[in-house]
């Protein structure tokens, strides 16, 4: 069903203060990032992430992906700066029943302006490495180096 996560992405997912990253695609394509603090672990491996607008971009790509058999991308920089990525496949969508009702009392003794649209499943599939430094290109063992003209310039 799942993915073995890493433990550190298990252990970044659950810090209240990281950040937490969904990436999805729009009908033609086009990226759409949003955050979302709700996103956690299920005791099945699942992701779950609760969407309050059910007219949210986020939330109609999810559905198109589920239709279209698409991945998404999941990000998480935990309260240390180490960033996470894994890919995964939204499962199901709860909008009803004991498990979305659980989530939907539990957001309204919280936040009681917030109202529960649905409760996405997301099978986490293939986790990513990102280097320490992830803005490095990570693949420069056994290339030649590149050298940009204005820095020779300044030499």
């Amino acid at each position: 069903m799942t993915t073995q996560l890493d433990p550190r992405f298990v252990a970044a997912l659950a810090q209240p203060d990281s950040i937490k990253i969904i990436a999805t695609a729009d009908a033609d394509g086009t990226p759409r990032l949003v955050e979302h603090d709700s996103l956690h672990l299920d005791d099945d491996g699942r992701l779950v992430l609760l969407e309050t607008d059910e007219h949210a971009p986020g939330n109609r790509n999810l559905v198109r992906s589920i239709w279209f058999d698409r991945k998404i991308a999941i990000h998480v920089r935990d309260t240390a700066g180490r960033h996470f990525r894994v890919l995964g496949k939204p499962y199901k969508a709860l909008i009803a029943g004991p498990r979305f009702e659980l989530h939907y009392r539990r957001l309204q003794a919280e936040n009681p302006p917030l109202a529960l649209s649905t409760v996405w499943l997301i099978d986490p599939q293939a986790p990513e490495d990102v280097p320490q430094d992830h803005h490095s290109s990570g693949g420069a063992a056994g290339r030649l180096p590149l050298i940009h003209l204005d820095r020779l310039a300044r030499q």
